[in-house]
């Protein structure tokens, strides 16, 4: 889920209560994220708490997706930074030459852990984690009832909205790792072994469980009415619209999205916190357990600054400072000190993804499959996996004659995907 937009490397003002400018050796820390706007200002409240304030100063790069430039080490020595915080452990295997190891690896780690190993070193540990397998909703447009539990019991429900003239669902499909999302986390559930092997390139997009996939995904895109003013309009809508549409517009009653859903709802619609719930993706097998993460790692030459940042980075305390806002998750939190927004029932979200990660029997735990994949297909809009997923869309949802069944559409169109999934996994055209 590359879902940071683009932009060039920007020196922003020195945070509060700390000396402006970079500094050299001892006298500062430079430090590169992803993050710009809101969530750039939640960041720099968690630097302006750091212990080590007096001592260092330190500026900050927003890279966006130029973060790989600055982890690789291809830009000056003096714009290099001491700590960068990553957005998928890809970079981390690309650039390890370029990193300093923090200890070996264990037997007890976890798989958020392993992740960062490589060659029996961790290179990094998670400073902020995502939850990919909620769907949010107001229950005042839901109906009466409990959530749906299971893909089937969803499915019915879409289906009986969509026939009353009640859209079940809002999706932000002009952003294609919206659509991926939705791949991931039915595929994860179908088939976790497959998914993992994808992952690593040891199995092919042609394997079954894929079509299996997007043969789930295309029986609910394909309902009609199913999407709040149709799939054109979907496919212009942006994932924050897409919040707006059931939280602002009452234009849906259900979106699937990541726990960073909140600030938005939150801050953008009037709707009262006691009717914004989520409930978990629904299963086909197993529960899908989708994650992603942003990772601090440490440049070489290490510094005794980078090091101290390092630690405060992994601190309960440090996370304290962000996750009060919303948008934010922590697995650096063991005594569950950490106090997230009123309103949102962060403790079984912490739950997966620690447990989940110690290999718990009832849930699929895995990583954002689009950011482990490399060449062709890797996601950014108009290539990879987001183009793939957008055409895919596009043709379960868009019949070629009047009478045309939704099964027939469905399955030319994942013949077509798996066709071109496979094609970018090999690098062929």
């Amino acid at each position: 889920m590359r879902r940071r937009d683009a932009i060039k490397v920007l020196a922003l003002p020195a945070l509060p209560g700390l000396a402006a400018g970079c500094g050299i050796g001892r006298s500062g820390i430079r430090v590169a994220g992803v993050w710009s706007g809101w969530e750039l200002t939640q960041f720099r409240k968690v630097l302006n708490a750091f212990p080590g304030r007096d001592s260092w100063t330190i500026s900050v790069q927003s890279a966006g997706d130029d973060i790989a430039a600055l982890v690789g080490n291809r830009v000056a020595g003096t714009a290099a930074p001491n700590v960068a915080l990553v957005p998928f452990p890809q970079l981390v295997w690309e650039n390890r030459d370029h990193l300093v190891p923090l200890r070996p690896a264990t037997a007890g780690d976890t798989a958020w852990d392993r992740l960062l190993t490589i060659d029996g070193m961790v290179y990094g540990h998670w400073f902020k984690v995502a939850h990919k397998s909620l769907v949010w909703y107001r229950h005042d447009l839901l109906g009466a009832g409990p959530p749906p539990r299971d893909w089937g019991t969803w499915l019915a429900l879409c289906r009986d909205l969509a026939g009353r003239r009640r859209p079940p669902l809002s999706i932000g499909a002009a952003d294609g790792w919206v659509l991926t999302d939705w791949f991931e986390n039915v595929l994860l559930s179908l088939d976790p072994a497959t998914y993992r092997e994808l992952a690593v390139g040891a199995s092919t997009w042609r394997h079954p469980s894929v079509r299996r996939a997007l043969r789930w995904l295309g029986e609910v895109w394909s309902i009609p009415g199913v999407f709040a003013g149709g799939a054109e309009r979907a496919l212009q809508t942006q994932f924050d619209q897409s919040l707006l549409d059931v939280f602002e517009y009452g234009r849906a009653a259900m979106v699937a999205g990541a726990d960073f859903a909140w600030p938005v709802i939150t801050q953008y619609t009037r709707t009262p916190q006691d009717r914004i719930k989520w409930f978990a993706f629904p299963p086909i097998d197993k529960r899908p357990v989708l994650v992603g993460g942003d990772a601090a790692v440490l440049l070489r030459p290490a510094t005794q600054g980078g090091w101290e940042l390092m630690r405060w980075l992994a601190t309960a305390r440090a996370a304290g400072r962000w996750a009060g806002a919303g948008g934010f998750l922590t697995i650096n939190d063991p005594g569950h000190s950490v106090a997230y927004p009123p309103g949102l029932d962060a403790r079984p979200l912490i739950d997966d993804l620690v447990l989940g990660s110690n290999g718990g029997a009832s849930v699929a735990f895995a990583f954002d499959l689009s950011d482990q994949l490399r060449g062709r297909l890797v996601g950014a809009e108009g290539r990879g996996t987001w183009k793939i997923f957008k055409d895919f869309f596009v043709e379960v949802t868009t019949p070629k004659s009047s009478g045309e069944p939704a099964a027939d559409r469905t399955e030319r169109a994942a013949e077509r995907a798996m066709t071109a999934l496979d094609a970018g996994a090999r690098g062929s055209a």
